[in-house]
This record gives C-alpha cells, structure tokens and sequence, in this order.
C-alpha cells in the first residue's frame, strides 16, 4: 500500500506538469487568429511570453520558501487556482493589458508545479527508484507542449483562439484537481529525502534565515548552467521551422515534422538520462559529456543543408541529447539542497534558471539572427554551451566533494 501512494502522488504531479504546460504550449497555435480578430500587435504577441515567464520567475523565487514551509499542496493548489481564472477571465478580458495580465496569472500555476515536483519525487522514491519519474519529469515541458501542438489543427480549424485557451483551461482544472486530491508528502520518519545524507542536519538548517536555502551553492550553479543551455535549447525550438521553411525553403507541414521529431527525441534522451543519473557515480562527468554534445548540435544545427531524411535523423538525436541536460539538473536538487527540508528553495533556483533563460536567450538569439543570420546565431548558441561546460568542472569538483567520490580509504 505504500508503494502505491508513492506511485499515486509522484505520478499525479508529473500528470499534473505536463497538463499545464499545456498553458506554454497554447500561444504559438492561437497567435495569428489572435491578431487577426483582437488585433493584437507582435510586441503583444511576445510581452505574452515574457508575462507568463515573469510570474514563473517570481513563482521559483517565493514559491519554494512555501512549499518548504507549508507543503505543495497548499501551495501548488494556490498557485494553479490562479491559473484556471486567468484562462477564464481571458476569455471576457481581451484588451490587451487583459491578455497580459491573465498570462501573468497562467504563469503561477506553471511556475509552482515546476518548483515543487522534485521535491515530491524525491520525498517519496529512494534515488535508485526516480529513475523513470525523474526523467519523464525533465520532458514535462517538452511532452505537454507537443501534446498541445499536435492537438492544435484540429482545435483551430474548428474553433479560434478561444478554442486553445478552453483546451489550457481543461488542462489547468485537471492539473489542480490532480494536484489538491493526490499529491500529498510522507510522514517525516517515511521521507526517503529526509534518510540521505545531507551537508546539515535539518536541526542546523532552522538557525538560518528563510532565504538559506536559496544559496545552495550546487543548487546556483546548476542554474547557471540551465540558464546556458537550456536558452539555446528553446531558440533551436523557436527557429527551427523559419530556418527550414523560410531560409532553406522546405515546406512548411516538413519543417514542422522536423520540429515534432526533434520534441520525440527530446523525451526520449530526458527518460534516459534518468536512468543513467540513477546509476552513475560519476554525475558530474555524465553532465560534461551531455553539455559538450550539446555544444556541437548548437554550432552545427543552423548550418545544416541536407535532405530530408538526414535532417530528420539529426534533429531526433540532437532532441536526444538536448532534452538530457533538464532531467539531471531537476535531479541532482535532492543532492544540491542544503538540507531535506530546503529541497524546493533549491528546486526554486534551478526553475529560476529555467525561466530566465526562456526570457532573454530566445530573444537575444532572435536579435542576432536578425542582424547577422543563422550561422552568427548556431556560433553564439555553442559559445553559451561552452561556458556551461566550463562551469561544469567547478560543479562537478563540488558535487564529488560533497558526494565523497573520489576519495582514497585510508588503511
């Protein structure tokens, strides 16, 4: 019976992930029926993005505080609550500050859910036993969104954007219902997070002050690095189908395959990376390797001008090793905290670094591609993925220090 609450609980909160991200998913669908019947600008288009990932932002850097304190249910409940009447009220609220305000309540409920799903996972599965759970969560974001976009053209030829946010509001109801009757946490003397060995006893931990557990170091770096290559991931996922139909000229219902091929291969690499995060000694070495990978697709990618089916085989196993990268740092926050119960805050820090980077990168890349084409864009992407692998050995040094990995017994 145990095991099947764990089950329950940490399945409900993935389930409950991937439904709302069906609120990222939704823009790009609804767009251009948007400016066609509201008008609404390309600046509009894009402070809907930046809106939504701003109160995710602000979601990561107070919401994990929260759940430390008053658990993810309470929390996350909330947080989703917001979500399901900002859909609502967007449909009756179609000024444009109405759009951008109900997207900044949209983004709540994605931020907390994102913030507090390693958290769960960990308190309920030993770290040989999130194998699975831990990878399928990396590819959340990326499942939810392929699920929304492969459901788009049938919504859209039948309905208008109306249509898409009805679909994120089915998506949002479902993931506050999953969330508020399933998700719940262990006793204390059950927590597997709370059995591993930890840098401080919890007990140290409640001397310092409540923002303590936002200055894991690990926890920094890590999003550090998401923020590095995670940015770079969502500009190859944003200009992928310009650079194929637009600059190379490849119709558009191709290009968009592509796309889809690559999201497949993204949830494939992230459910790998689970498994061999699970069983590796040396993570931060697994790491290195995924990063350095990471850069050559970056360097490579908007470079590329082969036929179809060699695109196709490349953007599968670039969606591979990209979708890799997210599994293992949402992973290692369990390792990363400073203590158990500051697991969120340091979950916090890496959403943080998540949602910082789909803030600035896509549109900076977006800035070069501009003023200087794709090959400048693919050379910055790569140089990004180069920093992070730097700071990778620091991490990994870190990581092995505190893991103890490395160290001669002494006889």
């Amino acid at each position: 019976m145990k095991r099947f609450k764990a089950w329950i609980a940490v399945w409900a909160i993935i389930i409950a992930s991937i439904l709302i991200a069906f609120e990222y998913g939704k823009v790009a669908p609804a767009a251009p029926n948007m400016m066609e019947i509201l008008g609404i600008s390309y600046t509009t288009q894009g402070l809907m993005m930046t809106m939504f990932s701003l109160a995710a932002v602000a979601m990561a850097a107070f919401g994990g505080n929260l759940i430390d304190r008053f658990g993810a249910r309470k929390v996350v409940g909330i947080a989703l609550a917001f979500s399901v009447i900002g859909n609502l009220v967007a449909l009756f609220w179609t000024t444009d500050a109405g759009i951008l305000v109900t997207r900044a309540l949209e983004g709540c409920g994605y931020g907390a859910v994102m913030t507090a799903g390693p958290g769960v996972i960990a308190a309920w599965y030993e770290p040989k036993k999130r194998a699975l759970a831990n990878g399928v969560w990396g590819a959340n974001v990326g499942f939810g969104f392929m699920i929304c976009t492969l459901c788009a053209t049938p919504i859209m030829e039948n309905g208008n954007w109306t249509s898409m946010w009805i679909f994120g509001l089915i998506g949002a109801v479902l993931s506050l219902l999953l969330v508020v009757v399933l998700v719940v946490m262990p006793p204390d003397n059950q927590r597997k997070d709370l059995l591993e060995n930890v840098c401080l006893s919890d007990d140290e931990s409640s001397k310092h002050g409540p923002f303590w557990g936002y200055m894991a170091p690990l926890a920094i770096l890590a999003a550090v690095m998401f923020f590095l290559t995670g940015g770079p991931t969502d500009a190859f996922n944003s200009f992928t189908i310009p650079y194929l139909n637009v600059y190379l000229g490849w119709e558009e219902g191709i290009a968009n395959m592509c796309s889809s091929i690559a999201a497949c291969g993204m949830l494939i690499g992230a459910i790998v990376m689970g498994y061999i995060f699970a069983f590796a000694k040396d993570k931060g070495m697994v790491l290195l390797i995924n990063i350095l990978l990471m850069a050559v697709v970056y360097f490579l990618w908007f470079r590329l001008d082969l036929g179809i089916a060699q695109t196709y085989v490349i953007a599968f196993v670039s969606g591979c090793i990209m979708g890799a990268a997210p599994t293992f740092y949402f992973a290692i926050t369990p390792d990363a905290a400073r203590s158990p119960k500051t697991v969120a805050a340091a979950t916090a820090v890496v959403v943080l670094g998540m949602n910082i980077a789909t803030l600035s990168i896509p549109a900076m890349i977006g800035m070069i591609l501009d003023s200087f084409g794709y090959e400048a864009a693919s050379a910055a992407m790569g140089t990004l993925a180069i920093i992070a692998a730097i700071i990778c050995l620091v991490f990994r040094n870190m990581y092995n220090k505190t893991a103890g990995i490395g160290k001669k017994s002494s006889k």
